[in-house]
């Protein structure tokens, strides 16, 4: 079945729209504090886990990402002393990572930056009722944000 006009314009636009903003977003984040947006949703998880600290699996799952690309972005930030790891006390095979108080304090400096980013690049040139709609519309598609095994 071919697509209308209107339904080939809305996937479009969600994909254009989406490849720009991160685009931009990220080079902000990047050229300010030296982080990706990757590396930023990881921080973010492990501030709002108890103790700040997550099994490696479970940040992986929780962020959509593969273990060896969350391992990697935990190289760079391990490397800065933003992150840790540690062996899990219950099950010795395992690691979680664990968030500095640097880690943290460059966290809500780096959000600060990326939620005034999103204010300009994204809220600024949407209508509140079509953000409204917005929200309604992507609902069935949010995943859950879980942060806790």
């Amino acid at each position: 079945m071919p697509w209308s006009d209107t339904r080939r314009a809305a996937w479009i636009g969600l994909l254009e729209t989406h490849k720009r903003l991160t685009r931009e977003l990220e080079a902000e984040l990047e050229a300010e504090h030296g982080l990706s947006i990757s590396s930023l949703e990881l921080l973010s998880r492990l501030a709002t886990a108890d103790g700040h600290m997550l099994r490696l699996t479970t940040l992986a799952d929780a962020a959509g990402l593969s273990l060896s690309r969350v391992s990697r972005i935990l190289d760079t930030l391990e490397k800065r002393g933003l992150v840790e790891r540690r062996a899990d006390p219950d099950d010795t095979r395992a690691k979680q990572a664990w968030l500095t108080p640097e880690g943290l304090e460059l966290l809500d400096a780096a959000q600060e930056t990326h939620f005034a980013g999103v204010e300009r690049r994204f809220f600024d040139n949407v209508a509140d009722s079509d953000v409204e709609t917005l929200a309604r519309v992507f609902k069935p598609f949010r995943r859950e944000r879980r942060v806790n095994p």
